[in-house]
């Protein structure tokens, strides 16, 4: 069982009201990396030279296809 359905069931035992705390916690921590990734953005820019910027983007970029792809 992942992670996701792991935490679905748990979800479905659930009263309303717990299930409203739930989602404020999970939108109250989404904005929060939300926050810190526009943080950690503006304390960095203009950190990297151009062939460096280039190289992470890359990286990154292979970085989100294995995440997505497992």
């Amino acid at each position: 069982m992942s992670i996701i359905e792991s935490i679905l069931y748990d979800l479905r035992g659930m009263s309303n009201r717990a299930l409203v705390d739930v989602a404020r916690y999970v939108h109250k921590l989404s904005e929060s990396a939300r926050t810190e990734r526009a943080e950690v953005l503006r304390a960095t820019h203009g950190c990297l030279d151009e062939s460096d910027g280039r190289a992470f983007e890359e990286a990154l970029g292979t970085s989100r296809r294995i995440e997505d792809h497992g």
